[in-house]
């Protein structure tokens, strides 16, 4: 088990990486069309090279550091909780996204998120739910004509 920040930071970049790279490897698989303005792999190809490079800088600046080496709390038993409703969270908003679509499963998960972990008042978060809904659907949908779910705004 990871018990020092320095360990956690060279682990989770490595991690980031190893990650990038496998996005970076399974948008190359992803087949175009020539109607389309811009081809469906661009975005998952971008993130992917990003994510591993701020793998790779993580790594590197965590290998590199010489200070004081920090030793890990782990969260106690209510932080466990919110890692695990967190986590459970992430796993309803990609199981309904292809049945509401990314703009309302985004705000779903964005308000709820923003609510638990906030601490914000229900409607403050629901507003920035909202807010987020619209800004995936506008420029993920709308400008850039990607082809995510759009649900029922769709029709």
């Amino acid at each position: 088990m990871v018990r020092t920040q320095r360990a956690a930071d060279i682990a989770g970049g490595m991690f980031l990486c190893l990650l990038g790279i496998g996005v970076v490897l399974a948008s190359l698989r992803i087949a175009g069309s020539p109607d389309v303005r811009l081809h469906p792999r661009t975005l998952p190809l971008i993130l992917g090279w990003i994510i591993a490079a701020a793998g790779v800088i993580l790594a590197a600046q965590a290998w590199r550091f010489r200070g004081e080496n920090r030793i890990i709390k782990w969260p106690d038993r209510p932080g466990m909780v919110r890692v695990c409703v967190t986590l459970l969270s992430l796993t309803v908003y990609l199981a309904l996204m292809e049945s509401l679509g990314l703009p309302l499963s985004t705000t779903l998960y964005i308000g709820f998120l923003m609510w638990y972990l906030g601490r914000y008042r229900l409607l403050w978060a629901a507003a920035l739910g909202l807010v987020s809904g619209a800004t995936v659907y506008i420029v993920f949908i709308r400008l850039l004509q990607l082809s995510f779910p759009a649900g029922p705004l769709a029709r």
